[in-house]
């Protein structure tokens, strides 16, 4: 029988990095409430360790004294909170038609955001750390990390082992772009992650499960599970799109059946133009509305039998869309053909399967990846209240200002 082990034994730093994390993750928690007693008795940890370590984050400035609170009897708690003041991550999400950045502080409020267009190629590296430097401040050292979201497989070194349509293998995304940005440490993560990253971030209920599929011109899937973002040990966990749809059409892969071939956005779009898509909306009744209409019905089928194998393999009920299908016309109608076939499949024991866009639009790569960088940085990821972000903005050089309180949830 196999048996299940660490491969290296624990140390005094890795053990006091752990209380580290639980101290943080239940100051965050609190939301301004908790003092000294509350973390104690929150983590179980002994009263001195968790004194010493309250010290040290008040000190490295993730933690502050929030004010007295007088209660009936003894002396005034001294409340906790996290410390927005000093600590900024950056969120950058590499996407085929342009680059866009927000800088965030530790409790998730976006402070600054700039966008350019680009297509990926040659100076890609160059325009995205020329976009990221944009909002750095000069000479405060306030940004702690960066984080950049992308297409592809990417691993835990930030190298990029394989992004098929872009025609990427081994790239040295973190370290090329570190070096670009002055040291900076720079955390890649999948864009279909980063999504996913970023609806836990948001989730009221807190149970950490969801599934965020990456539709555009390729198809990928962000998995979080218990908390956890799951890579798998290749880091190619939710490559999906070239998982066999029984198509007859050849993938840009090489392979015939892919479920790129029928669901990915160029795919479903087919050569309509954006007259036949608003014709189709409208309920026109036309060869090319009709052709079109045979594309959305079938990525939706494709897509709700994929849905229904990961509720049945992962224990997930909700699915979040995201990518440029989920801004896309045809959007809003492949959902409800979605969740209309999904009604139809509802697994005996199972809550209903549902497909809803992502929260934040396109901001919830930028949210995930600064996410993700907060998480590979501190060991703890942003969790959100109701409410979300509200943004707003212009282009190019653009001021995007949002408020909300937040609390921050461990995803070691």
């Amino acid at each position: 029988m196999t048996q299940l082990r660490f491969t290296q034994k624990g140390t005094k730093g890795s053990l006091r990095a752990r209380n580290d994390v639980l101290v943080l993750q239940c100051v965050a928690a609190g939301g301004g409430r908790f003092a000294r007693s509350d973390v104690i008795r929150s983590t179980g940890l002994p009263a001195a360790t968790v004194s010493a370590i309250v010290a040290d984050l008040i000190e490295r400035r993730l933690v502050r004294e929030a004010g007295r609170e007088v209660q009936g009897v003894g002396k005034p708690r001294v409340l906790l909170e996290l410390d927005d003041a000093h600590h900024r991550f950056l969120g950058v999400h590499l996407g085929r038609n342009g680059i866009h950045a927000s800088r965030l502080t530790l409790t998730g409020r976006v402070e600054e955001s700039a966008a350019v267009a680009h297509v990926p190629g040659e100076g890609t590296l160059s325009m995205v750390a020329e976009v990221a430097r944009r909002l750095i401040p000069s000479g405060d050292g306030s940004v702690a990390a960066i984080g950049v979201a992308v297409p592809g497989i990417v691993g835990d070194d930030g190298v990029i082992r394989e992004a098929v349509n872009y025609g990427w293998h081994m790239l040295p995304l973190g370290q090329s772009l570190s070096e670009l940005c002055d040291g900076l440490p720079v955390h890649a993560v999948n864009d279909a992650n980063a999504v996913a990253l970023s609806e836990v971030a948001l989730s009221a209920d807190g149970s950490g499960a969801v599934v965020a599929l990456w539709i555009g011109t390729g198809i990928g899937a962000g998995i979080v599970l218990d908390g956890r973002l799951y890579q798998g040990a290749g880091f190619r966990s939710g490559e999906i799109g070239h998982i066999d749809a029984g198509a007859s059409l050849r993938c840009g892969c090489g392979l015939i059946g892919c479920l790129e071939t029928v669901a990915a956005q160029p795919s479903i779009r087919g050569d309509a133009d954006d007259a036949t898509v608003e014709r189709f909306l409208d309920g026109a009744d036309d060869g090319e509305v009709r052709a079109l209409g045979e594309r959305v019905t079938r990525a939706a089928r494709e897509l709700a039998r994929l849905l229904s194998t990961l509720a049945g393999t992962l224990d997930v009920t909700e699915f979040v869309l995201g990518g440029p299908m989920a801004s896309d016309r045809l959007g809003p109608a492949l959902v409800r053909q979605v969740n209309e076939t999904l009604a139809l499949r509802v697994m005996s024991g199972f809550a209903p399967l549902t497909l809803r866009p992502f929260t934040l639009g396109r901001h919830s790569v930028e949210f995930g990846a600064a996410a993700h960088a907060i998480r590979q940085q501190l060991g703890v990821m942003i969790t959100m209240s109701a409410g979300g972000i509200a943004v707003g903005g212009i282009e190019a050089s653009s001021s995007e200002a949002a408020s909300t309180e937040s609390a921050v949830a461990e995803t070691t």
